[in-house]
């Protein structure tokens, strides 16, 4: 079911944490979602093995990594279950490359509402951002992220 920034109540971010112009573009996002009163929980994901600091307490910023998936590419942390059982109004994945746990956190999302880059599975998300010659800038995704959100009309 389609969702705008003015209807979200709960918006979940998902990124790979081991890019340093992702990470600050999802602070960015965070914040002026904030701004809206709008509730965020971020999953960072790193190939090569979790990067993020977590606060003791924190509920709303996860990073996981390889090591949390088994052979099969199952999760094994808790905290992957518990952020994909969540029903955000909005899901927005700033990923642009192929990663199967990510794919696997966005398929199984009871998200409402996945927006994300067009470069990707077609069935991952519910609005598709084509970035064209700009795939790989987080920011330039983000702002047409944003602006398709707040256009659209629900």
């Amino acid at each position: 079911m389609a969702c705008n920034l003015k209807q979200a109540k709960s918006v979940g971010l998902i990124f790979n944490s081991t890019i340093e112009k992702d990470r600050q573009t999802i602070k960015k996002i965070e914040s002026d979602l904030k701004d809206l009163n709008i509730k965020v929980e971020v999953m960072g994901f790193s190939p090569l093995k979790p990067n993020g600091d977590t606060l003791i307490g924190d509920t709303n910023h996860h990073y996981i990594g390889i090591k949390d998936f088994n052979w099969f590419y199952k999760p094994k942390n808790e905290l992957i279950a518990q952020y994909t059982n969540n029903s955000f109004d909005i899901l927005i994945d700033l990923y642009q490359e192929e990663q199967f746990e990510h794919e696997y956190i966005l398929k199984t999302s009871l998200a409402k509402f996945k927006v994300g880059c067009a470069h990707l599975d077609k069935g991952l998300h519910d609005l598709m951002i084509d970035v064209g010659d700009k795939k790989g800038n987080s920011v330039y995704l983000s702002e047409q992220i944003n602006h398709y959100l707040s256009v659209l009309n629900c």
